[in-house]
């Protein structure tokens, strides 16, 4: 039987557990009641939509094709491996595993930078708050972690050829447009520097605890993180 290390960082945890994340998520908007299909939305999620909305597929549907497609990959990768299950106790300790990770991660990056970012959050609905909070976990680190991240290391590895450097690049690159995302479109934040070097700062912690640990336990961090912060 797989270890917990090896079961809690391979792909199947990764998708199962991206599954309740996703449904807390859209759960806890509609009991905000915001505005429908495009109220207050984490920003990777409306890009997502943006995405969707090209194929035809209305807003308010996107939610049930995601979790369409995490089902069929559930499905595929249990298929491929049989053995590579997620046992009950397994997802206990990771969710132990990544608030506590969360708490160190709030520590390290208010010593780094001496200060609280209590004043770059917004918003007075806990639901919404605790939404968003779920959202980033979910959708940035899916997009800046596992898509970017690895897109910009395996697109400059050929041209770069050190294994090292291009690491490097794409860490530092993943992580300083994690942080400038922040600040686009019109729900995005006023450009200040303190919180952008916030924002990298976290972004690096976060790539060197997904490449160390994987999308589930990174993901949830990101998310706990959040919410204590939020909440």
């Amino acid at each position: 039987m797989p270890s917990y290390w090896e079961t809690t960082r391979s792909h199947y945890a990764s998708v199962l557990l991206a599954l309740p994340l996703l449904v807390c998520y859209e759960i806890l908007l509609l009991l905000s009641d915001t505005g429908g299909a495009w109220q207050i939305r984490n920003a990777m999620d409306v890009w997502v939509r943006y995405v969707f909305q090209a194929f035809e597929i209305r807003p308010q549907h996107v939610t049930l094709v995601l979790i369409g497609i995490l089902i069929g990959a559930l499905v595929w990768l249990r298929l491929k491996r049989p053995e590579m299950g997620l046992p009950l106790n397994h997802a206990g300790i990771l969710l132990l595993e990544a608030f506590i990770y969360s708490m160190v991660l709030g520590v390290l990056v208010n010593l780094l930078l001496y200060s609280s970012v209590l004043d770059l959050l917004i918003g007075n609905q806990s639901a919404q708050k605790l939404a968003l909070s779920i959202g980033a976990g979910l959708y940035e680190e899916f997009f800046f972690r596992v898509l970017l991240l690895n897109g910009l290391f395996f697109g400059l590895h050929p041209i770069l050829r050190s294994t090292v450097l291009t690491a490097v690049i794409a860490i530092l690159s993943a992580s300083f447009l994690f942080a400038l995302a922040h600040y686009v479109g019109s729900l995005g934040d006023g450009f200040d520097l303190h919180s952008f070097l916030f924002r990298w700062v976290a972004g690096l912690l976060f790539t060197v605890l997904y490449f160390v640990r994987g999308f589930a336990v990174t993901a949830y961090t990101h998310a706990f993180y959040d919410i204590h912060v939020l909440l």
